[in-house]
């Protein structure tokens, strides 16, 4: 899954399950999927390993209470940045289904659709395309800012 482009299965989903908002949005969070499990497997893969799971385990605590109080809290972390990293990427997605036509449908504004909407005025009003581009530029940028901000604060490793 992870050697498929998101954007194709993205564009695929969408097709098939028709436009519209609702669909938009689980096409995205389908295509986004694969990401996640990857993560949480080699972050759960990894922690397991660590000494006080072992220990633990040694004193005879069972599975579940291991997982809960050990290794979901230690497993948030990566979760929560590479959420707020993938925010941009659904944005990207959104937008380029809007563009092609196929994602969110007028009246309701979108970036993307504005974007499409506005090919045909760019020479005598390129105004028209460059606010909404602004604007996603914005956003992405706002959120791979904030996961990076996310990153730098909640990673033990990167602490002084």
């Amino acid at each position: 899954m992870l050697a498929f482009p998101g954007f194709l299965l993205a564009l695929a989903l969408v097709a098939v399950l028709g436009v519209g908002l609702k669909n938009t949005v689980i096409s995205i969070g389908i295509s986004m999927v694969p990401l996640y499990i990857r993560l949480v497997r080699g972050c759960v893969l990894s922690v397991r390993e660590e000494v006080y799971v072992e220990a633990a385990r040694a004193v005879g605590t069972r599975d579940a209470i291991i997982l809960i109080r050990h290794i979901l809290p230690n497993v948030m972390v990566p979760i929560t940045v590479q959420t707020s990293l993938s925010m941009g990427m659904a944005i990207l997605f959104a937008a380029g289904l809007g563009f092609l036509g196929i994602g969110v449908q007028p009246p309701t504004p979108e970036w993307g659709a504005m974007l499409g909407s506005a090919r045909s005025y760019l020479f005598n009003a390129p105004h028209v395309a460059t606010f909404p581009g602004i604007a996603i530029f914005l956003a992405v940028l706002s959120f791979n800012l904030l996961g990076d901000g996310l990153r730098d604060a909640l990673d033990p490793r990167f602490k002084i």
